[in-house]
Parts: structure tokens; C-alpha cells; sequence
């Protein structure tokens, strides 16, 4: 579904709040794929449909993190690449996710609802979206105007930036702004606490040996009995809050007697 429902709620007047721009036929290409972000399968199914009629294919996830895993590949591909990203809001809570897929994958994102918010109109667009808008009742008009901002988007040339996302499984860290994500859900962390699992996520598979771990985290000299100690309690309230009660070992795993190792499971 792009800006628009198969079975149509009452909305509001058609409304595309971003600059007018006009349609520059020559800039998409139409050998291209997008990526939208929603729950109603039957609505991507109808306009995966008509943007297949214009050379584009569409894929469906359901989480910004499957998201981010996806435009990877596809940008990593050499027979395909990522026109834009949608995200239907009525269906994900997107927000506290936006900057980091805006600064994660350098390509036009838009929102669409179907419950204007002027309030949240503002934040999407200063926060990294290039398109916030309201479902309308045309589906050419949604799609037009859909590849007006990008055309706009790629007129602006903007900077690409080196990646700052890991992910592993169902979770996301952004390392420049020391967040951290569990199946799209922000999870707080103290800063020991995401430094470790920065350090895990950094070196899946190795095993991290207690004095490797101290020094990365605490940067102190390493005294085995009391900062072992420091290290088996930060990486418990970790398992705690990333994992969730009586799961802690299917993340990262005590290595008897030597350390810790997260898994590639």
C-alpha cells in the first residue's frame, strides 16, 4: 500500500504536504525496487501491482529493522537498486527509528497516513523523511506524486555517510546515536551497557575473554576478581533488557571459565 488503501477509510481531503514539484519523467528509472514498510498485505498487493506496470518492484516487511536489512542487500546488488522507502504510519511506529534508516540508507523515505498530524508532518520532515502525506482517493495522483519527491530527493545529491548500524537477529544499534532497538522497540541502556553490546555485535562468533571486555568498556586496568565481577553484571542486565527473562543464554553465551560469545544465531 503506497498513500492509499484497497478498502478506503474516510479520509481526509487529498493533501501532499511537501514542496509542489514537478515531475521530471527522465530521472527514475524504471528498472527499480522499493521498500514498504506495513501490515495490510492486500493493499501492497494492489499497488505492488501498478508499480510493476512502471518497471518497479515492491517488497513488503513489517519492521524498520527488516528494512534496513533488505535495502542492504539490494544496494549490495548489482542487478537492482533502491528507488525509495515507504512507511505506512497507520501501521508502525516509526518515529524514534527514522533518523537512524534516514542516515542508514541514503535514499527518499515517505510516510503516509491516513490521520493527518501538522505536529507530526513537521517532525517526519525534519527528522529524515522527504515526504509526509495523506492517502488520496487517486491512485496515479498518490504515485506521481510519489516520484516527485524522489526526483527531488535526487536532485539534492545528498551526501552518502559510512554505515553506524548493527544488527543482529531482532536487534539494532545506531553507534552515532548510541541507541539501541529490539524488534523496532527503543530498549535504554546505560552506557556501559551498550558499549558491551556494541563490543558483542562488533565480534559475532569470537569469544570475548573478560580482560578483553573490561578494557574496551571500562578502559581501567584489569583486576581479575573485582572487574570480572563488573563484567558478568553489566552483561546480565543487558541479557535482561535485550532478551528478556530465561532466554539470556540464546544471545550471548558464558564461555566457562574464559568469557562471553555472541552467537550468529
Amino acid at each position: 500500500m503506497i498513500f492509499a488503501l484497497m478498502i478506503k477509510p474516510k479520509l481526509h481531503k487529498c493533501q501532499f504536504v511537501n514542496k509542489t514539484v514537478y515531475l521530471d519523467k527522465g530521472a527514475v528509472k524504471m528498472s527499480e525496487t522499493y521498500i514498504s514498510i506495513e501490515k495490510n498485505d492486500e493493499g501492497f498487493k494492489y499497488y505492488k501491482s501498478l508499480w510493476e506496470h512502471r518497471g518497479i518492484t515492491g517488497i513488503r516487511v513489517d519492521t524498520i529493522i527488516e528494512c534496513i536489512e533488505e535495502a542492504t542487500a539490494i544496494k549490495r546488488s548489482k542487478s537492482s537498486s533502491l528507488l525509495f522507502i515507504a512507511i505506512v504510519a497507520d501501521d508502525i511506529k516509526y518515529m524514534p527509528q527514522l533518523s537512524i534508516l534516514a542516515e542508514e540508507i541514503n535514499v527518499p523515505i515517505l510516510i503516509a497516513t491516513s490521520n493527518y498530524n501538522e505536529d507530526e508532518h513537521h517532525k517526519a520532515l525534519n527528522t529524515g523523511a522527504c515526504f509526509y502525506g495523506s492517502y488520496c482517493d487517486d491512485p496515479e495522483k498518490n504515485i506521481n506524486a510519489v516520484l516527485a519527491a524522489v526526483n527531488s530527493f535526487n536532485r539534492a545529491k545528498r551526501k552518502k555517510t559510512a554505515s553506524n548500524v548493527l544488527i543482529h537477529g531482532g536487534v539494532m544499534i545506531s553507534l552515532s546515536q548510541r541507541k539501541a532497538f529490539v524488534n523496532d522497540v527503543n530498549v535504554e541502556l546505560s552506557r556501559q551497557e551498550f558499549d558491551v553490546l556494541r563490543l558483542f555485535m562488533k565480534n559475532r562468533g569470537k569469544v570475548l575473554s573478560y580482560k578483553k571486555i573490561y578494557q574496551d568498556v571500562w578502559g581501567k586496568k584489569y583486576e581479575a576478581n573485582s572487574t570480572n565481577n563488573m563484567v558478568r553484571s553489566a552483561i546480565k542486565r543487558l541479557r535482561k533488557k535485550v532478551v528478556g527473562d530465561g532466554e539470556e543464554n540464546s544471545l550471548i553465551a558464558n564461555i566457562r571459565g574464559t568469557g562471553y560469545k555472541m552467537s550468529f544465531n
